[in-house]
């Protein structure tokens, strides 16, 4: 098998090869390693790799298959986490080299500790938006999207798509506070899993807006994040918000059609200002899901523009609290806008959280009943594929002065982080300039098992599937 070839082989079956000695975790490693020097000069996927970190750690992964140890399901698998989780030893800096330049932590995230304990290997940092905000710091390179080197691989976790789907990690760990999984997901063309606030621990992870934000994988199939997740969900005392709620099963349960299955769509939520290519790859995958048996059961979500205020209440003046010992001291050492968002934001009376947290809680009461109704929901990711590279000023210049305007674009995915549902960006083909399409599935919360199984069979249904990027 040719490396490159090696770099693109699924995270269960990597695991698979390596701890039925097929494969030893220091072949896997150095791959991946030699990928990265050879590819991501021109992607910039990564802010920090850790070579000799990875190297130790497949030397020490190779002593213990050679001692009859099962480190567990990751055993030796070559893995990349987003810069906004701590690592000890290893740089950390949220993507704001100014302010967190030269950072070590001294304990690793959770999330992070709990891939190592499943035997994953981290092979380093990757790129991120300035504290997973809108945009990059000035002072760190663009990630490019491995489609399209002028288009933009989307929101805060653009490393850990872009490592995904070219081929230098076999799968990785993000953030989703509005977007972040999911939209880098779609429009890098990966599997991007957003599970139920709370299945995650946040221990470790620097936050954008507590309340809303999630931790979960970036993979290159369903089965893969399947996997990531049964490794790092479950309750956590380091974050006492965790649910008290096992870890998922390591695969997808299986499902032969979607006979039984009611699936919720609501025509103006997902076409509204959605563009044309989006929407017909949505309705494709609605009809192939009712082509094997589903039930398509019109609904009408709560209104768009009230959601999106009480997201704007509560992310407002958590973002304010979690740079509270940063800002407005540090403020100059920020990129233009997040600076910009931070000073908005401090202006904001603290007491709209007390009121958005109710709406937040009705709100997450009215969809919970919603799917009485529904097993699933799908609709687009995002109202567009993959959009051009733009910096701040620009971004300032489309959105204008209120940085809430963004929430608004991000609203097909930032409604499902209010509600705290389960939701999962899954690729679903390419539109006709060769950039990819996905589609959007949500569950109940607490039903990620049920998520897992039902995008497992879509997902044999996607057109175009495995089809790679042309890079080095």
């Amino acid at each position: 098998m040719k490396p490159d070839d090696l770099c693109y082989e699924s995270t269960v079956r990597l695991a698979h090869r390596i701890r039925g000695g097929e494969l030893s975790p220091l072949e896997a490693v150095r791959a991946y390693l030699e990928r990265i020097a050879r590819i991501d000069g021109e992607l910039h996927a990564y802010l920090h790799v850790a070579g000799d970190h990875a190297l130790r750690a497949a030397r020490r992964a190779e002593q213990a298959i050679a001692e009859h140890r099962d480190l567990g399901p990751l055993h030796g698998v070559p893995v990349a986490v987003k810069d906004i989780f701590d690592t000890a030893g290893m740089p950390t800096t949220c993507g704001s080299p100014r302010i967190l330049g030269g950072n070590l932590p001294v304990r690793t995230a959770t999330a992070v500790e709990r891939l190592e304990q499943a035997g994953a290997i981290v092979l380093g940092k990757l790129h991120m938006t300035e504290f997973a905000f809108i945009t990059h710091h000035p002072e760190t390179p663009l990630p490019r999207n491995p489609w399209a080197a002028d288009r933009s691989p989307g929101g805060s976790s653009s490393g850990s798509a872009i490592a995904a789907v070219a081929g230098l990690a076999s799968a990785t760990l993000g953030t989703d506070t509005a977007a972040s999984i999911r939209q880098p997901a779609a429009w890098c063309g990966a599997v991007g899993l957003k599970p139920t606030w709370g299945r995650v621990s946040r221990d470790g992870a620097f936050p954008l807006s507590a309340s809303l934000d999630h931790v979960g994988p970036i993979t290159r199939s369903v089965a893969d994040a399947a996997l990531l997740l049964h490794c790092i969900a479950g309750p956590d005392p380091r974050d006492p918000s965790t649910r008290l709620q096992p870890a998922p099963p390591a695969e997808p349960m299986p499902r032969d059609d979607f006979g039984n299955v009611r699936i919720g769509w609501d025509e103006e939520f997902a076409t509204m200002g959605v563009m044309p290519e989006v929407v017909a790859a949505v309705r494709a995958a609605r009809d192939r899901m009712e082509q094997l048996g589903a039930t398509i059961v019109p609904v009408s979500l709560p209104d768009l523009e009230t959601t999106l205020a009480t997201i704007a209440d509560v992310f407002d003046v958590e973002m304010r609290a979690a740079h509270a010992a940063l800002h407005p001291e540090r403020a100059a050492d920020y990129g233009p806008l997040t600076r910009h968002a931070l000073a908005h934001v401090a202006t904001r009376d603290p007491l709209v959280h007390v009121d958005g947290a109710i709406r937040a809680r009705a709100f997450r009461q009215r969809i919970d009943t919603l799917f009485d109704d529904v097993d699933v929901l799908i609709c687009p990711v995002s109202p567009l594929t993959a959009s051009p590279q733009v910096d701040a000023e620009t971004i300032i210049q489309i959105f204008g002065s209120d940085h809430r305007n963004v929430l608004r674009f991000a609203r097909l995915t930032n409604y499902w982080n209010l509600a705290a549902t389960p939701a999962i960006s899954l690729p679903w083909g390419f539109a006709g300039d060769g950039l990819p399409l996905a589609v959007q599935l949500v569950t109940r919360v607490g039903t990620d098992e049920a998520l897992l199984a039902l995008a497992a069979r879509l997902e044999h249904e996607a057109p175009d599937r495995g089809r790679r990027p042309a890079l080095g």
